[in-house]
């Protein structure tokens, strides 16, 4: 199976959000929330009204802040790898077999083995198959028919069978 895309960049960084939904960012921020309104709670003299207001404030903005702070930061970060890199905005032919994923850019080809994955996720937009727990390459479903994106589906099952998605 054959497959050949150009990745834009707003799709770069719809899968790279893709990588922070399934990377646990809700439960790091669940417990910076829990840790927050202890820390409230704790420091909070109940017979004080402006004092209790003054420290829900506080807290709801420092949660507020910490969430926008990560959300600009990765989108930063994201815009700044895509920027930076001579692959991801290249023309990408990707040929896929049992032996693996061999990806030719610019005429340069190098065959990665199925061995080399540690999981994989997907959504309907993108496929994301991860050689690192924060590196991964991205495949948009966009460029394969459905024949393509289940025959894909059974190879990510075959070979990579304990790291397929919950989704």
């Amino acid at each position: 199976m054959n497959i050949t895309y150009k990745l834009s960049q707003e799709e770069y960084l719809q899968a790279v959000n893709l990588h922070h939904k399934k990377n646990h960012r809700v439960v790091k921020l669940a417990v910076y929330i829990v840790l927050a309104s202890i820390i409230v709670i704790v420091g909070t003299d109940f017979n004080n009204s402006r004092e209790i207001i003054t420290n829900i404030l506080a807290a709801f903005f420092s949660i507020s802040f910490y969430m926008l702070f990560v959300r600009i930061l990765s989108t930063h970060q994201a815009k700044n790898i895509y920027t930076k890199s001579a692959t991801l905005k290249t023309e990408i032919t990707l040929r896929i077999s049992g032996k693996g994923i061999r990806f030719d850019i610019k005429g340069t080809e190098k065959t990665i083995p199925w061995s080399v994955f540690s999981k994989w996720e997907k959504d309907e937009k993108y496929y994301l198959l991860y050689t690192s727990p924060r590196q991964f390459n991205v495949i948009p479903a966009r460029v394969m028919s459905d024949i393509q994106k289940k025959e894909f589906d059974e190879y990510l099952k075959k070979y990579l069978p304990s790291h397929s998605p919950r989704s």
